[in-house]
């Protein structure tokens, strides 16, 4: 298989020189990618190196099927798979790749067939290959991700999931369609828009209590004064002699 036929490079492969920063050959990148995925020192990138080198080896027809697999991951984080894509070149590759991986396993089942059919469409002219290609390499992907990650390896997928998918405005809840993402997302919300709230709050407390202020003789309120409860000596002297005078 050829993405780039007759020397047209598709949609989908400018896409991933932009994203990764690679320039050439997409087959030598893609060998290379994987090699540097399976020496890398986390076990997570090492796995995620060995889904897209069974995806070259199970189909046979070239290293150009584990790009054909990281774009589906792309699409299903929110990567419109095109240049116009707003990740810079340079980003992370290792990190793109796993999100990638990731987001296939829990993504790809919690999908409607109709939102299935316009991933694997947009994916297909993106790449310029056939539906039903694209679908079998992402069904064989799931089996290899399912044999060869731990639970340990996909809670870390779930954390890059989440965290790639941001860049592309999407949340994790909106590729696992998991209630309790969604739940766990708005309690960040909530908890984050009150935090501000508060602050807001008592930023203004300082100027307020600043406002009043205290007398040890006539206590007084900006704007007016306060009635003062102090009785004078020489009211007091009075009331004492009237008394003396009844008596």
């Amino acid at each position: 298989m050829d993405l780039i036929a007759s020397g047209v490079v598709s949609p989908g492969i400018k896409m991933l020189a932009q994203l990764y920063g690679f320039a050439g050959n997409a087959a030598q990148f893609a060998v290379g990618h994987i090699e540097t995925l399976k020496q890398a020192d986390s076990v997570l990138a090492n796995r995620c190196g060995q889904v897209l080198e069974a995806a070259n080896a199970g189909f046979g027809v070239g290293a150009e099927t584990s790009l054909i697999l990281i774009g589906v991951g792309q699409g299903l984080l929110g990567n419109p798979l095109t240049t116009a894509s707003s990740i810079s070149a340079g980003a992370n590759p290792v990190v793109m790749t796993c999100a990638a991986i990731g987001a296939i396993h829990y993504g790809w089942n919690a999908m409607s067939d109709s939102e299935r059919e316009a991933l694997l469409a947009n994916v297909s002219g993106a790449f310029k290959v056939g539906v039903e290609f694209i679908r079998s390499v992402t069904r064989f992907a799931m089996d290899v991700i399912h044999a060869l990650m731990s639970r340990d390896n996909l809670e870390e997928l779930r954390k890059l999931v989440a965290s790639v998918a941001g860049t592309f405005g999407r949340h994790l809840s909106d590729i696992t369609r998991a209630l309790s993402d969604r739940v766990l997302e708005g309690a960040r919300y909530f908890s984050g828009a009150a935090s501000g709230a508060a602050t807001l709050v008592w930023s203004y407390i300082p100027s307020f209590a600043g406002g009043v202020e205290t007398s040890t003789d006539e206590p007084t309120v900006r704007g007016g004064k306060a009635k003062s409860a102090k009785v004078s000596e020489s009211s007091t002297g009075r009331t004492r002699r009237a008394r003396r005078s009844v008596q």
